[in-house]
């Protein structure tokens, strides 16, 4: 199960690199095949001739990306950002804005798993060095060929690329940031075999439920459950045929529960299910009927068919008792239950 998750993440992961790094190359792509007539029709050949190279560099690394080879899009795509700066800003100048791309080199290059922190700082420091010579050597290059205002023009169209480009970059730190916090949620908050709340979780909403009992006396009922015989599972089958049981027993309680009951794994084969605006006779009904339709339903694995009972243990909370009192409550009558002979409802 566990490797399962980390495949599923590790794809997440790679999906959403695959989706920056393309969304960044459409755009390179896009920005270098209109460069290359722009330059061409001011009369910069060797310009055009450097943008029809990177295009087919952003090309490249397009196409690599679509290949699954993220890091080596993402390494060719900043090296390309790097030679094109170095090769347009000495002779268009400072002014025209071509080196504000090294600003958006810095997050895009994040997104490569080969660049761990030092090299990262390696990389920006660089850029920055890059960015201080370029400003140092080109402030006061003006090309002959091309007028102050189609300068100007062309350096507000350079700041609009660039932010876009670190907008789509910032986007996707977003989303991944966001995709964290809710895995992080959800282990904090889900038992990692069945998918239940853990008892962490449930502690909370029994907390949050003795207080809405507390101001408006809303009843509620609570019900342990244990798997009858489960160390006998384990021993006969294997422990990942327990595991199995686990996960098939949870799944078939939780959909046979109503809107707005909880259930949890308490603890090994024990679960808790919570049944708020429910008194005890509703909450035996609904225990029988678990009770029934897990003891017919039958189990398969590899060759053998069993069947698996569960004990309840109820208890419907009383303003006199504490939460405490009452879970032990449940606990007591699911033990006697287990003494009666077990696959029964007592409360």
């Amino acid at each position: 199960m566990q490797t399962l998750n980390k495949s599923y993440s590790a794809r997440q992961k790679d999906h959403r690199t695959y989706l920056v790094v393309n969304s960044i190359a459409c755009l390179g792509i896009s920005v270098h095949l209109a460069l290359i007539p722009l330059f061409f029709l001011l009369g910069l050949e060797t310009l055009s001739a450097i943008n029809i190279f990177s295009f087919f560099i952003w090309l490249i690394a397009w196409w690599v990306n679509r290949s699954g080879k993220h890091d080596l899009a993402i390494g060719l795509m900043t090296c390309e950002v790097i030679f094109h700066t170095s090769m347009v800003v000495p002779i268009m100048g400072w002014n025209a804005g071509f080196q504000y791309y090294l600003i958006g080199a810095i997050p895009f290059g994040l997104f490569n798993a080969r660049f761990n922190g030092k090299l990262i700082v390696l990389v920006s420091v660089s850029l920055c060095l890059l960015f201080i010579s370029l400003d140092a050597f080109t402030r006061d290059v003006i090309p002959a060929l091309i007028t102050p205002t189609a300068i100007k023009i062309i350096n507000y169209i350079n700041t609009a690329i660039a932010f876009a480009a670190i907008g789509v970059i910032s986007y996707y730190f977003r989303v991944a940031s966001l995709t964290l916090e809710q895995k992080l949620e959800l282990l904090a908050h889900t038992d990692s075999l069945t998918g239940l709340y853990n008892r962490r979780r449930m502690q909370e909403l029994l907390e949050l439920q003795i207080a809405l009992f507390s101001r408006n006396q809303l009843k509620f009922s609570l019900i342990i459950v244990d798997i009858d015989h489960f160390k006998k599972i384990n021993d006969t089958y294997g422990h990942f045929c327990g595991d199995y049981v686990l996960v098939e027993v949870a799944s078939f309680m939780k959909k046979n529960l109503r809107v707005g009951n909880v259930i949890a794994r308490w603890g090994g084969e024990e679960f808790l299910i919570m049944l708020p605006d429910t008194d005890i006779n509703g909450a035996r009904i609904v225990a029988e009927n678990i009770r029934k339709a897990v003891a017919d339903k039958h189990f398969h694995l590899a060759d053998d068919d069993f069947s698996v009972t569960m004990t309840f243990g109820l208890v419907q909370h009383k303003k006199e008792n504490s939460l405490e009192e009452s879970l032990k409550q449940a606990d007591t009558a699911l033990y006697e239950g287990k003494h009666a002979g077990r696959n029964r409802v007592i409360g």
